[in-house]
């Protein structure tokens, strides 16, 4: 589960949840995202 608290999402924050590969295998995944999306913002993505 994944909690977003925002300035929109401030009061409730957005949440996102669903069946998973496990702990270790979800956290890779969602490290590798937020990676690639450092990558972008920072210009050196593809």
């Amino acid at each position: 589960m994944i909690v977003f608290t925002t300035e929109r999402y401030h009061e409730r924050p957005l949440v996102v949840r669903g069946p998973g590969a496990g702990a270790e295998v979800t956290a890779a995944g969602v490290f590798a995202e937020v990676v690639t999306i450092g990558d972008y913002l920072s210009g050196y993505g593809y």
